[in-house]
């Protein structure tokens, strides 16, 4: 069987700067994620350069507030990283909005 683009596509979390604050807060487990979304921004850069580097393909889906608070409440979910991550590839499989708009912005 050949390998599909999928095989090789990572999908990541991406903030915009004004929504970072509000997730964390509301993160459960922000003892383990950067309170300053300048460090935290840094880190995901050196993640996605680590990721190009083996050769994989990325997918950035934007984690926004007004529609991740209501997902995590409908599922009874806590706002962690696995369930972070579970949200945008979910996000990713059914073709929802992905701001690379904001990635592009914040790598500058």
């Amino acid at each position: 069987m050949k390998p599909t683009v999928e095989t090789y596509t990572a999908v990541l979390p991406w903030y915009a700067p004004e929504d970072f604050q509000r997730i964390w807060e509301l993160a459960h487990d922000r003892d383990e994620m950067p309170s300053d979304y300048e460090v935290w921004r840094a880190s995901a850069m050196s993640v996605m350069s680590a990721w190009l580097a083996r050769g994989r393909a990325l997918q950035i889906v934007s984690i926004r507030p007004e529609e991740f608070l209501p997902w995590l409440e409908e599922r009874e979910l806590p706002n962690t990283a696995a369930v972070r991550l579970k949200f945008v590839e979910e996000k990713a499989r059914g073709g929802m909005d992905v701001d690379l708009g904001a990635v592009s912005a914040a790598a500058k």
